[in-house]
């Protein structure tokens, strides 16, 4: 498993949107509990960033759907 990476200082922290949408959701979330959501939130921020940046050519088409 990859480490997830520290934030830069700059990086918008994503506890209080944890916290936000706990309070929305009427979850009772341990500090703990919101920590670890909060690094899984910074996780697929980076992996959609990633997916963003790289360029996609006509070549990189989905496949056709498949149909039996």
């Amino acid at each position: 498993m990859h480490d997830t990476p520290p934030p830069s200082a700059d990086a918008p922290s994503h506890i209080d949107m944890v916290r936000c949408a706990a309070t929305q959701l009427d979850l009772a979330l341990t500090d703990d509990a919101m920590q670890r959501v909060a690094a899984q939130w910074t996780r697929l921020q980076t992996m959609a960033s990633v997916l963003t940046e790289e360029p996609l050519g006509i070549a990189d088409e989905p496949a056709t759907v498949f149909t039996p």
